[in-house]
């Protein structure tokens, strides 16, 4: 349970993006001058993008904390507990921390008559948590990345994953205007890692690094993977080459037990983003990084809940990233039929989401709806036009438990959100 004061602050995850207020660091950078600026002690890689970068996050984290240092990750949002959002090699944050960092928060904020958000008290907790416990932290993007609460570091390396439509109420309608926002993590002097992109955003991205003189390791230009295998373990060879790399670097056979072709080229990313720390004389060598990825865990992200049936979530919420999930899924499971279970926030492009999901299955696509103010309900023309059946009984779990026949996978997505009643569902 969050201490009533964090409770009490504005929470833009809870309201449509087209309602945000105060979206803006400039109540964070007060906050944090009251702090004395706990995160200018803290040694960060900080990464936005719209698909990927909680992967990417998480690997990076996995290979530092593999190669012997003591590693702080930042994420959002959390799938069951807020506590996720912030670990120390992977051990989440106590409540005990978060009530007496919140205990300081609302004392300045009294005191000083600030207004601030929940992001921006949860960021603030996380810098003061790793402040004197870290090595190094990951720090990921809430939204965006110029305005961003998290956007107050100074990196040793940026990241940014790939780009595509969503948020655009806030962050822009085109990929252009997307990208100028997330190219905002992007420093003076600072390498930045740069994952695939669409050309519009990658011609916006390298016009910010130049404009900061960053150095620019670009996906198929510095970073080179080579898929070896899809099943049953993705395998692949990755080549990084780059000055700042010190010359060709290359780690084969890397295996990664998560599906999907796409976890290969998150991966590529996070080793460029590794390697380039050994400018700064951290001790990287190229086994921590096999190792970490081997046996990385990432929650919420083409999990495997079950396999009798098989049961997996993932929570790809925008059309890009539903498209490129279920294809690898299809592929990785290639001999099942696909059922979907989805539900949607309703500042997202349903109509495109829908499409996606419309072409890898036959069956009608259930919809749960969730107890949530940002929850999307569909109308009697999208539930005739998708073929959608409604699930929305105090029921839920036994009902799809029912209606699940052999040989089927049965996909659930679209939202962070759903996944506690997949938790109850999967183990009925």
């Amino acid at each position: 349970m969050l201490p009533p004061f964090l409770q009490s602050l504005v929470n833009n995850e809870s309201v449509h993006s087209a309602r945000y207020v105060h979206y803006s660091p400039d109540a964070i950078v007060t906050l944090l001058s009251l702090l004395h600026n706990p995160q200018f002690a803290i040694k960060t890689i900080h990464i936005a993008g719209t698909n990927g970068k909680g992967s990417t996050a998480y690997m990076i984290a996995a290979m530092l904390q593999a190669a012997g240092y003591r590693v702080g990750l930042y994420t959002s949002p959390h799938l069951l507990r807020y506590n996720e959002r912030i670990t120390v090699n992977g051990n989440e944050i106590a409540d005990e921390t978060i009530a007496h960092c919140s205990t300081i928060i609302e004392h300045l904020c009294k005191k000083h008559n600030l207004h601030i958000t929940f992001f921006d008290a949860f960021t603030a907790i996380a810098f003061l948590y790793f402040e004197n416990s870290v090595d190094i932290a990951v720090i990921e993007t809430g939204l965006g990345g110029r305005l961003d609460s998290t956007n107050v570091v100074t990196p040793l390396v940026s990241v940014i994953t790939p780009i595509a439509y969503d948020h655009t109420a806030i962050l822009g309608n085109t990929l252009q205007q997307i990208a100028y926002q997330k190219a905002g993590i992007i420093k003076q002097n600072t390498p930045v890692v740069i994952a695939r992109q669409h050309p519009e955003a990658l011609a916006t991205l390298q016009h910010e690094a130049a404009l900061n003189n960053a150095p620019v390791i670009l996906f198929d230009t510095n970073i080179h993977c080579s898929i070896t295998s899809n099943h049953p373990v993705l395998t692949c060879d990755v080549v990084c080459n780059h000055p700042l790399f010190g010359g060709l670097q290359k780690c084969s056979n890397v295996t990664i037990p998560l599906a999907g072709s796409f976890q290969a080229y998150n991966a590529a990313v996070a080793i460029a983003a590794v390697l380039l720390l050994k400018n700064y004389n951290w001790a990287i060598v190229t086994d921590d990084i096999i190792k970490a990825l081997s046996t990385i865990t990432i929650p919420g992200r083409s999990q495997l809940l079950g396999e009798d049936p098989l049961i997996l979530f993932d929570c790809a919420h925008n059309p890009e990233a539903m498209q490129t999930t279920v294809e690898a899924l299809v592929n990785t499971y290639s001999g099942y039929d696909c059922i979907f279970c989805v539900s949607f926030m309703n500042d997202k492009d349903i109509h495109s989401l829908l499409t996606v999901i419309q072409r890898y299955t036959q069956h009608p696509v259930y919809y749960l709806p969730l107890n949530d103010s940002r929850s999307y309900y569909p109308d009697d023309e999208v539930i005739k036009n998708y073929h959608l059946i409604i699930i929305d009984d105090v029921h839920v779990p036994v009902t799809i438990a029912k209606r699940i026949p052999e040989k089927t996978m049965v996909l659930f997505t679209g939202t962070f959100r759903l996944y506690p009643l997949v938790q109850t569902i999967h183990k009925v």
